[in-house]
């Protein structure tokens, strides 16, 4: 059985996300970037992982990079997974290995049925300016993010460049103050099932908390969103086997934990 989780804002959170007030003997940092505090967990959440991590086959599911995932000390050195997705499903990692098999395949998939990604990139400089557009990031060549300052979208303008985003095979999501572009066979899910076929699971748990992670979502039979993420305020209606959270903010990743080991613990997963 796997279970597989998100990790920005849904198990690992910065202080400008918490949410809810967090005494300091409570948390614990984990990840730093040139001396400066960047992730953190509950020491809570870190032994519920901990738990289950031993009781099904863990994978982190992530849109960073390789880079930036492997910044996260705690899948270095104390739970040190098997398998981890990373680029939003564009590299899996096996013993910290990259998967050239699972990179061809996408190769293809990305030929036949996405734009290049210059394409996206020159369309949407159409309508970007430094008045929204901030920054400007490439993730492996596969997909593109940008720091942007929500108040100043152009709405309009950011709907018609979606829509043809849509029609030339990729999708996006605005996460906090990033905007992501995503080909869509790009995915968290798409990685998650070629893993999952490898290890002939059973039984597939996810969380996650954004509109990046709805298809992972969408194809666990088990799955679980934070109340605050972008899935827990948008008005299309869940699936009925995904669950949102009660608890906000950095408290959201102990009670997804919780329920996780609960679906063992109650035999619902025997």
């Amino acid at each position: 059985m796997i279970f597989a989780s998100d990790l920005d804002q849904t198990l690992i959170y910065s202080r400008k996300s918490f949410r809810e007030p967090a005494a300091e003997e409570e948390i614990e940092l984990i990840e730093t970037l040139d001396g400066k505090e960047i992730s953190f967990m509950t020491k809570r959440a870190i032994q519920l992982l901990k738990e289950a991590a031993q009781l099904y086959e863990f994978i982190p599911v992530t849109t960073r990079t390789i880079e930036q995932y492997k910044r996260i000390s705690i899948f270095q050195n104390s739970i040190v997974p098997r398998f981890a997705i990373t680029c939003n499903g564009g590299r899996i990692l096996e013993n910290g290995r990259i998967d050239e098999d699972w990179n061809r395949t996408l190769k293809d998939r990305l030929d036949s049925g996405s734009a290049p990604i210059e394409a996206v990139a020159e369309k949407f400089d159409q309508i970007a300016s430094e008045q929204w557009v901030l920054k400007k990031r490439r993730a492996d060549d596969l997909f593109l993010y940008y720091i942007v300052e929500r108040s100043q979208i152009p709405a309009a303008d950011l709907a018609e460049f979606t829509g043809w985003l849509d029609q030339e095979g990729w999708t996006y999501s605005l996460q906090g103050r990033k905007l992501y572009f995503v080909p869509k066979p790009v995915s968290k899910w798409n990685a998650l099932h070629h893993v999952s076929e490898q290890l002939n699971a059973e039984k597939v748990i996810t969380a996650g908390d954004s509109l990046l992670d709805l298809c992972m979502l969408e194809g666990a039979h088990h799955a679980f969103c934070p109340f605050h993420g972008e899935l827990g305020t948008i008005e299309v209606p869940l699936k009925s086997h995904i669950m949102k959270t009660e608890k906000n903010g950095i408290f959201a990743s102990e009670e997804i934990l919780e329920s996780v080991l609960q679906l063992r613990e109650s035999g619902i997963l025997a």
